[in-house]
């Protein structure tokens, strides 16, 4: 057996581990205690449901769009941001070309789906607008502004009993929602007329 040339290193000895055991990496800790401690998307609409004031229940909102909004690549990201650009100049064609695309790269994301069906309904499109709610609302059936967006198509259409569900849905999910005794008057005389 030839012995190992000058300068290669020695073979270690057995029971000797040449190599310490890896610590976990201190950053990689962090970011999972942080994802630990960070409340998810269903707790998120616990509390909503339960918020105990209107600046609480806003705050709540935002942080449960800010989780939607998460997963939404910066190519996508780029296309809803011009489709949204294109519905604040009227462009409602282009920001549904936009927003097509924008499904086509990433189809199981929820909120893309909730926004294509705004411009739709911006653009007259309330059948469009309830066809992309219902694919909505099947990946998450507790976005309070998807249902909120179905009751004002509904509206659209002139079916005032289905705009009245879908209210429903948005005061048991947000009770606190902005304008909701007024919204919900203005539905009930809608839907039912006025008491005899």
């Amino acid at each position: 057996m030839a012995a190992p040339a000058a300068g290669s290193p020695a073979a270690p000895p057995p029971g000797h581990h040449s190599a310490p055991v890896a610590k976990p990496d201190a950053t990689a800790q962090k970011d999972k205690d942080r994802a630990e401690k960070e409340p998810t998307l269903p707790e998120l609409q616990d509390e909503l449901a339960h918020a105990k004031s209107r600046q609480a229940a806003g705050d709540l909102l935002d942080r449960i769009e800010q989780l939607r909004q998460k997963e939404i690549s910066p190519t996508t990201r780029l296309l809803v941001r011009r489709a949204q650009d294109d519905l604040g100049e009227d462009r409602v064609g282009d920001a549904q070309t936009d927003l097509n695309d924008a499904l086509v790269l990433q189809p199981d994301l929820e909120i893309l789906w909730r926004t294509r069906a705004q411009a739709r309904l911006a653009g007259a499109n309330a059948d469009g607008a309830v066809a992309d709610l219902g694919v909505a609302l099947h990946h998450d059936p507790r976005d309070v502004l998807a249902w909120q967006i179905l009751s004002d198509a509904e509206g659209v259409r002139g079916d005032w009993g289905a705009a009245w569900k879908a209210w429903q849905h948005v005061l048991s999910l947000y009770p606190m929602f902005p304008g909701a005794a007024h919204q919900t008057e203005d539905l009930r005389l809608k839907a039912f007329g006025r008491p005899t």
